[in-house]
């Protein structure tokens, strides 16, 4: 499992960043939800999600339970490298929009984004429902994760909340403003960025890639999602998937 997420972590790897350093470099709509929408009913997300279903559970439940994808569209940002360095700007990057899904008794989610040419795939599948259970306690706001430390928050106007332990560790149990989160990861990632010691090192959000073992929350993921607005956050996307809570 680690040697083929670490396979398509690489492959990814490009196309992917690519993507999010030219979202981090300028002021970007909203993602294309319909797009969105329809690369998760896909064909191929079809068979990305029937492959993650059969390494989740047995072959045989998960060919006689009918697969069904919601029509929810998630939209997931990412820390922004530009908000680290300077407190400044949008405080995430779009990540990935995830869509729910689920065969038999598996709960499952489908990770699409665009690639180079704008056209949007779905990237990655995974067992669980982390992003619509966040979503629901975000209430509207919008998602954002902070990925070397597996946080979710809920950023509503100037203001951003935490919605899982992860989180409320990070910032505590009530809200804080903007500013105040733009110095706390300043602190903790401002030195950890491309071309740092810290990242010619290995290390990634934290985390020593090659160190990293799973967990028991470890998600039955397939493929892994590499992009973000920070290559860090690149790096991290191994950490992400052995943090990740599988949530039924």
């Amino acid at each position: 499992m680690k040697q083929l997420v670490l396979r398509t972590a690489a492959a990814l790897v490009g196309t992917f960043l690519a993507f999010s350093v030219t979202a981090t470099a300028s002021a970007t709509p909203g993602p294309d939800l319909a797009a969105a929408k329809t690369a998760a009913h896909s064909t191929e997300a079809t068979q990305l999600l029937n492959k993650a279903a059969q390494r989740a559970g047995s072959a045989k439940s998960a060919a006689g339970s009918k697969l069904a994808v919601m029509q929810d569209t998630i939209p997931v940002y990412a820390l922004s490298a530009d908000f680290v360095r300077t407190g400044a700007g949008d405080v995430g990057t779009l990540w990935y929009v995830a869509t729910p899904a689920a065969k038999g008794s598996t709960a499952l989610t489908v990770f699409t984004a665009p690639d180079q040419a704008g056209t949007w795939r779905p990237v990655n599948v995974a067992t669980g429902n982390t992003e619509a259970t966040m979503a629901a306690a975000a209430r509207g706001a919008k998602l954002l994760t902070e990925p070397q430390i597996g946080a979710w928050y809920a950023v509503t106007g100037k203001t951003l909340r935490a919605l899982n332990p992860e989180a409320t560790k990070a910032i505590g149990s009530k809200p804080i403003t903007l500013k105040a989160y733009g110095q706390q990861v300043n602190t903790r990632y401002a030195d950890k960025q491309a071309d740092s010691t810290y990242n010619e090192n290995g290390t990634a959000g934290g985390y020593d890639v090659a160190a990293s073992t799973p967990t028991e929350n470890t998600p039955g993921a397939w493929m892994i999602l590499v992009a973000g607005s920070l290559v860090v956050l690149a790096l991290a996307a191994f950490a992400l998937i052995t943090r990740r809570q599988r949530t039924a």
